[in-house]
Parts: C-alpha cells; sequence; structure tokens
C-alpha cells in the first residue's frame, strides 16, 4: 500500500467515526432526555417520552458494538433491578430481552417478556434501540412499576454480543453509570417550550465572588433589589446560574419577594448578605431584615439534581406589581462543604424573565411541613425506617381557600440526608382521594421539581405530609435543623391563581412532649423548672442531651413509637401577612382510610 492510499484510509476512517459519533439524534421528537454519563456525553444518551394513558417509549443511543443495558434498580445497585438488554449480531439481527438481576451475577431473563423491540442498529460503533413497555406491567415479581417519583436508573454496555441462544452476557467492567431521575412528569401545561418573543424584561443577579467558610454547612442569605416597575410583571421563566467548580457546594436556595416599610433604609442597602441558619441568633437577623424584609413571600425553590432553566406553564406567571419603589428580593442559599474547602469562592445567581403581558393567572407557593426543630423532627439511630407527619387541616383551607378552589401544578419534595420517602396525601370527605404528591424513591442528591396532573383544592380538604427516615447506619440521634446532617420535612406546593397562604402545618402537643421527655429523670433535672413551664424554651439542651444518651434497642423504640405516633396535633396557618396567622389549637390527628384504587389496567 503506498503512502498516499494509507493516509487516505485513515482519513476516511476517522471521517465515519467522527460522523457517527456526531450523529446521537433521536429519530422522533422526545419531551425528556439525559446523558448517562457526565463526562462523555457521547456515550450514552436515553430518550423517553409517554404514549398512551399506560405506555411509555425509550430510545437509547450507545457508543457500543455488543449489548446495551438500562435499568431501574431499588438503590443504584444491581440485586434487584429490572434490566432490559439489547444488541444487534454481526448479521445485523436486533434482539431485546426482558431480564432482572438477583445479585452480582449475569442477569435472568423473565418468564414473561414486557419490553417490546421497536427499532434497533448498529452503525459506526453506535447502538440504537428503540423500545416500549406498559407504565404497570403487573410481573410484580420481576418489573417495577413506572411512577410520578425518583427512580434510580443502571445503565451498562459492552462491545461483545451474547449468543442468541446461550444469552451469555459478557461482563460490562467500568462500562457502568447510575442516574436518580423523575420519569414520569405530567407536561401537558408545559409542553410549549418558551418563545423568546415572550420576554419583555429581564434581571440577572450573582453573588460576587463570595467566599464560603470552610464549614460543612453555611446558609447565607442574600438581599439584591428589582429596580422601580413602571407595569405589572409576570415572571414567566428563570434560569439557575452556577459555574461548574460550585456545583458540589450549592445544595439548594430559596427564593422569597419581600415586602417593605422603610424605603430609605432600602435605599442604602446594596446587595447585602447575611449568614443565617444553624448556629444564628434569630433576633440578630430580625433586627438586619427591619423595614427591608418584615414579611416574605416564596416566590420559586430549587435544589441539587432540578433543572436549571425552568418555564411557568403557560397561563400562569409570579406578579411582580408596579411600583416606585425598589423591590427586594432574598435568596437563602444553602452551601455544602463536607470536605471543609477553604478558599471557594462562589458567584452563583438568578436570570429572571418577565412578561408584561400578564397571563392568566397569578402563581402562588404553599409551604406544607413539619417545623424545623429539634422536638419536632427526632429520629431514633439505628432505625431501618422512622415515619413522620405534619397535617394541613381542613379548617386552615376553609378559612384562606376560595370556593372555587385553587390548582395544584407542581411541587419540591425536601428533606436531608436520612430522608427516604415523602408522601402528600389529599383527604376530602374524610378519605384520600390520591397521592398529591409520592416519592417513595427519594434521593438527596437529585430532588428535582415534579410536575403532576393539575388537580383542584378545595376548602375543607386536608393534606398529611408524611416524610420517611432511615438510620440504620447511625449512632447518634438526628433532629431538625438547617445542617445538612439534620433534618427536615418541607413540600412546596405551586399553584393558582395566588392567595393569602402562605403556610399549613401541625406538631406534637407541648404536653405530650412534657409527658413522653418527663418520663426520662435525666432530661428534668437537666433543664429544670423551666421544663414544666414551656418545654421548648428548652429544646437546644435537650437537644444535646438526646445526642448523649446511651443508645439502646429500648430506647430507640420508645421514640420510634412515641414519634410515629399520635392521638393529638396542634395545627396552624398563615398567609402572607404576619396578622393573618390562625392558631387552631388541639385537634385530633387524621388517619383516613384510602378512597382511591391506583388503576394499573393488570389483564388476567
Amino acid at each position: 500500500m503506498n503512502i498516499f492510499m494509507f493516509f487516505f484510509k485513515i482519513l476516511t476512517l476517522s471521517l465515519v467515526c467522527s460522523s457517527g459519533m456526531s450523529e446521537l439524534k433521536p429519530s422522533e421528537d422526545y419531551k425528556f432526555s439525559l446523558n448517562a454519563d457526565d463526562s462523555d456525553e457521547l456515550q450514552y444518551k436515553l430518550y423517553w417520552k409517554r404514549l398512551e394513558i399506560d405506555e411509555i417509549q425509550f430510545e437509547i443511543h450507545c457508543r457500543a458494538s455488543g449489548w446495551v443495558g438500562f435499568g431501574l434498580s431499588p438503590n443504584g445497585g444491581m440485586a434487584g433491578s429490572d434490566i432490559v438488554i439489547g444488541w444487534v449480531n454481526s448479521d445485523g439481527e436486533a434482539y431485546l430481552k426482558d431480564t432482572h438481576a438477583i445479585g452480582k451475577q449475569a442477569p435472568i431473563v423473565d418468564s414473561v417478556q414486557n419490553w417490546h423491540l421497536i427499532d434497533a442498529s448498529e452503525q459506526n460503533g453506535i447502538t440504537v434501540l428503540k423500545m416500549k413497555r406498559k407504565l404497570y406491567t403487573c410481573d410484580e415479581q420481576n418489573d417495577f412499576d413506572i411512577k410520578f417519583e425518583t427512580q434510580r436508573l443502571i445503565f451498562a454496555w459492552s462491545d461483545y454480543d451474547p449468543d442468541n441462544e446461550l444469552l451469555n452476557w459478557s461482563y460490562h467492567g467500568a462500562n457502568r453509570r447510575i442516574k436518580s431521575v423523575v420519569l414520569l412528569n405530567f407536561a401537558d401545561e408545559t409542553s410549549g417550550s418558551l418563545i423568546d418573543s415572550e420576554i419583555t424584561d429581564s434581571f440577572e443577579y450573582r453573588l460576587n465572588n463570595h467566599l464560603i467558610p470552610a464549614k460543612d454547612t453555611y446558609y447565607l442569605c442574600q438581599m439584591f433589589k428589582i429596580p422601580p416597575l413602571k407595569t405589572d410583571l409576570h415572571l414567566i421563566s428563570y434560569q439557575v446560574l452556577i459555574e461548574k467548580e460550585s456545583l458540589s457546594f450549592v445544595h439548594h436556595f430559596d427564593v422569597y419577594m419581600c415586602k417593605s416599610s422603610d424605603f430609605e433604609r432600602v435605599k442604602k442597602i446594596s446587595n447585602m448578605g447575611y449568614e443565617c441558619g444553624p448556629g444564628i441568633d434569630d433576633e440578630a437577623s430580625s433586627n438586619i431584615l427591619k423595614g427591608i424584609c418584615e414579611v416574605r413571600t416564596m416566590v420559586f425553590a430549587w435544589a441539587i439534581g432540578g433543572k436549571r432553566s425552568i418555564s411557568f406553564p403557560e397561563n400562569t406567571g409570579f406578579r411582580f406589581s408596579k411600583s416606585d419603589h425598589e423591590t427586594v428580593m432574598v435568596i437563602n442559599y444553602h452551601f455544602d462543604n463536607p470536605m471543609i474547602v477553604k478558599d471557594h469562592k462562589d458567584k452563583s445567581g438568578l436570570k429572571f424573565k418577565f412578561t408584561k403581558n400578564l397571563r392568566k393567572y397569578d402563581l402562588g407557593v404553599l409551604t406544607v411541613g413539619i417545623p424545623t426543630t429539634q422536638l419536632d423532627i427526632v429520629v431514633p439511630p439505628r432505625t431501618e425506617s422512622v415515619k413522620l407527619s405534619t397535617i394541613c387541616y381542613p379548617d386552615c383551607t376553609e378559612k384562606f381557600l376560595p370556593k372555587e378552589g385553587i390548582t395544584v401544578f407542581a411541587g419540591n419534595l425536601h428533606t436531608h440526608l436520612a430522608g427516604r420517602a415523602l408522601r402528600t396525601k389529599l383527604v376530602r370527605n374524610g378519605k384520600i382521594i390520591k397521592y398529591l404528591f409520592d416519592d417513595q424513591n427519594y434521593d438527596f442528591n437529585y430532588q428535582s421539581n415534579i410536575l403532576i396532573q393539575p388537580t383542584k383544592l378545595f376548602p375543607g380538604d386536608s393534606l398529611i405530609l408524611e416524610c420517611t427516615y432511615s438510620s440504620k447506619n447511625k449512632d447518634q440521634f438526628t433532629v431538625g435543623g438547617f445542617g445538612t446532617k439534620d433534618e427536615m420535612c418541607i413540600n412546596f406546593i405551586y399553584y393558582y391563581p395566588k392567595i393569602d397562604f402562605q403556610i399549613c402545618s401541625s406538631i406534637k402537643l407541648d404536653e405530650d412532649l412534657t409527658h413522653f421527655y418527663g418520663k426520662f429523670e435525666s432530661f428534668v433535672s437537666l433543664t429544670g423548672t423551666d421544663f414544666e413551664k414551656s418545654i421548648r424554651n428548652s429544646s437546644k439542651l435537650i437537644e444535646k442531651h438526646i445526642k448523649k444518651l446511651e443508645v439502646s434497642q429500648v430506647l430507640i423504640e420508645k421514640f420510634k413509637n412515641f414519634y410515629e405516633n399520635s392521638d393529638f396535633h396542634n395545627g396552624f396557618c398563615m398567609g402572607d401577612k404576619n396578622s393573618s396567622i390562625v392558631l387552631l389549637g388541639k385537634k385530633k390527628f387524621l388517619n383516613p382510610s384510602k378512597g382511591f384504587n391506583e388503576n394499573k389496567n393488570c389483564r388476567v
């Protein structure tokens, strides 16, 4: 072979490979997609969309010339996973097998095949598989249901085809990835992409190289101002601006609009921030905010794993009212720094996109959650599962909701490291009519905004939020708090039209807490007379003492039983104004029966 022909062949091969690797475009339009490999977006791409009411379609593009696998896992591992494996052999024949794994060994082919191959090809080292299945296959032994919740996806591939009859899959080695994702998001009202011409105004804010302290958890309450507005605007979209170097530091943040009364003081502040959260004096924070941000209204929340470009449904927007004064905003940042990095500087921020063409509805956010205190959230150690609950009582929805109700369309669920599952039950006339939000595979590092089928909430309805925790690998008690190693239990609920309704919750009775902790002689001697007057005044002392207790199985069961079970709760709710706090007092704990069936369309 002469030198010219040699270089011609090399050039041709390079062009073919380059062309194959760049043509990772799906064969049809898909609503959702993800890269299985964050470091190489051409390695494994997954596309999907919902078909009929009970079917889902996937398309895989993988840089591999052998078998390609994709599965649903209970925890990111192989054992117990529901896996589909496909390949195209050297004769161009395509195969797809519905399998399951019982351990770290080759998957076993299911007796009933519930995956259906639509199309497949292998070209230039790229394998493409197009397939579909039912959301509920009714194969409870080997298949996972696909639901409106976080699911662990596992991916693997090989450059070797299995024998078509022996099905001897070669070991994937390092060719394996894991992702958490919500496969099902209700997309009807958000299916239309935002058109640039809709955006009439925009505003961007970033931190100015803010030094992150060398400590595990850091909360920053950062204020910034939006200029005076000549007309009402709707916020219809926002972008979360986080540089690559900061992705491991910014865990979540909440964004609030402030109601100010001292506009002279507002004029003087310039992007002021202060440390808030664990260990910070609440009174000091109140003095900083006095006259500047006396009442805060939540606009939205974002957490790690969530999309960084969000558009609201086409019929809603968050209203920013016409004003001669600047509007103060607060971003409550939660930074995570478990490696105690010393010199990291952050420039994270937001870009707001507005329209003057006001939409049909103003958007609002309702927070349902267990108050983040040391007495209201207590998780004993070495425990597989502990379920804590809070109730938004019908008294509150009757007070705040209009007769025609409000429409819930999305939400964020939030706990910290011990959180394993969250569920919000919608109760009407004494029965659970649906799970408004339900994530039984919660992942602290993937807290996506969950879009649901728009659902009406009427006066007299109630909501029950349940948070399930696991502490089987911990030797100390975990209590409510803002630190990453503390716990929370929150559901941010997005709805329209906006009304004066911001928080709805319930807590254990003080008398029940006093009676429970009063059984422990060490607690009584520790807190003295204040313990009887108001146990909540002694919460920090009790927290310190709890974490020093000698742990036994008997003690664990006592705490688990007390915190999981209640006869009564204290209910409360509030609107956007401090004057609209409603204290319900002692209310019977709700234990409604389930009034609906999950229709899986199983056919015998």
